[in-house]
């Protein structure tokens, strides 16, 4: 499989104290909670891991920390069905090492306030990244408060152990591009590796013209037209070949290429690579999966991206600030040739023409989808460093539905989304620190705002 498991994996600990002065209705009422939780948080969660009993002493909460932690879990939640001591839950916390949500049993027969509040005091007290959830296995709010922390904590614990391929050198003076790969491996976990463009282009020379035209057939068929010639089409669908293969050698999780200045000149862009790599719909080769790929070797868009994609499961969109239309409150967001198609209505309102910047001396030309995105909510976000901090731009906006003859208006070759801001005019200018912006269908503000709150990133919430 080319793609990797990007499934959230939540740990889950039941616990109680260890008296023995408890009678044994109690005791049993706590047992019973481990079955409810379980599937309480299977509604929210892609799957959940606990150990089949509830954990009351300091080896059994070990123990459960230890095994959860092989597993590979991505957050812990630890549900106090009564009073429990706080050391117990620390022992446990610390064996998983990731960030926890203790969640109360808020049952009135049992108190779980009363243990849930001083498990959350105590890890606070050590320095776990800990959060308090109040209610009942049915209670909607309670439920909705579990889902955006368990996505939210695992768009940032995801990233550990994560290879980034680094596609190229600093691509046109762009400081807000490039990282410290120590600052990446020490504060997110994330490695960061680099391949050369010109191994991408020498091993798209070894397909053949037959396997491209195959290809491109497949395009022509899921997409509603393919009009640059096919010399064009088969150097584009051999670089993409060329990028799955790297990709697949070197186990990437996610990538950047840069791409201009150089290759409109020497060969072409890797515009179909980009949009079919960060699909969710087929990528042509079967699968459903989306593979976040950044343009112009942005490191921090590629980052960007990969948390969106780890808190939303979706297809995360690279893109340029076009033009913003401070009276209507309006951006337009376009890349210099690529989108993903996934924002488009449909592949059928997809048409692949021939790359429109002016600025290069193209070889054999390029190719990019042209469309209009379609309407609907979205979240904008994009890392950005305030003398060598992290912060994140977070806002949402509504796309949306232009005729196509918008794009007329700036470049009618390349795809657009046209979104209205949910914030004041001047506070999106105030806030914006990069030509680049990232943006996932849905909102995923809070989710957004926990994954800063875990990493340590200063969110930026332009209202």
């Amino acid at each position: 499989m080319f793609y990797k498991n990007n499934q959230t994996k939540v740990g889950l600990i039941v616990t109680m104290s260890l008296d023995r002065t408890w009678p044994a209705s109690i005791v049993n009422k706590v047992k019973d909670y481990l079955p409810q939780a379980r599937q309480a948080l299977k509604k929210v969660a892609d799957e959940v891991i606990d150990c089949g009993e509830i954990a009351r002493s300091n080896q059994e909460m070990k123990k459960q920390g230890e095994k959860l932690h092989r597993e590979g879990i991505h957050v812990l939640v630890i549900y106090v069905g009564t009073w429990t001591y706080s050391s117990t839950s620390v022992m446990a916390a610390m064996e998983s090492d990731v960030p926890v949500i203790v969640w109360a049993s808020s049952n009135i027969e049992t108190f779980g306030i009363v243990g849930g509040s001083i498990v959350r005091g105590a890890m606070d007290e050590v320095g776990i990244k800990t959060y308090l959830v109040y209610g009942g296995f049915d209670d909607k709010r309670t439920l909705e408060d579990l889902e955006v922390l368990c996505n939210g904590i695992a768009g940032a614990t995801k990233l550990r152990g994560m290879v980034y391929g680094d596609g190229g050198s600093r691509c046109m003076g762009m400081y807000t591009a490039r990282i410290d790969p120590s600052e990446w491996m020490s504060r997110f976990g994330i490695d960061v590796d680099g391949f050369e463009q010109v191994d991408v282009i020498e091993r798209s020379k070894k397909y053949s013209d037959k396997e491209a035209a195959k290809f491109l057939d497949w395009m022509k068929e899921e997409f509603s037209g393919v009009e640059p010639d096919e010399k064009v089409m088969y150097a584009q669908i051999k670089n993409y070949f060329a990028l799955r293969e790297i990709i697949e050698e070197k186990q990437y999780d996610f990538i950047a290429v840069k791409c201009l200045p150089e290759l409109p000149s020497c060969h072409t862009t890797f515009c179909v690579a980009h949009a079919l790599l960060n699909d969710t719909s087929s990528d042509g080769f079967g699968e459903n999966c989306p593979f976040v790929c950044a343009c112009e070797a942005d490191a921090n868009g590629a980052l960007t991206m990969q948390i969106l994609k780890n808190i939303s499961g979706k297809t995360t969109m690279f893109t340029d600030v076009l033009y913003y239309d401070y009276d209507e409150n309006m951006v337009r967001m376009c890349n210099c040739g690529s989108q993903p198609t996934d924002f488009a209505k449909s592949r059928k309102d997809v048409t692949w023409v021939t790359e429109g910047l002016g600025e290069f001396n193209w070889k054999i030309g390029g190719a990019c989808p042209k469309y209009v995105g379609k309407p609907g909510k979205l979240t904008v976000a994009r890392l950005s460093r305030v003398k060598g901090e992290y912060v994140m731009l977070i806002l949402t906006a509504d796309a949306l539905d232009m005729p196509i003859e918008k794009l007329d208006e700036t470049n009618s070759q390349q795809p657009h989304v046209f979104a209205r801001l949910d914030c004041k005019q001047e506070n999106f200018i105030k806030n914006l620190r990069a030509n680049h912006v990232h943006v996932v269908a849905g909102d995923y503000k809070k989710e957004l705002i926990t994954a800063c709150e875990v990493l340590d990133i200063k969110p930026v919430l332009p209202e």
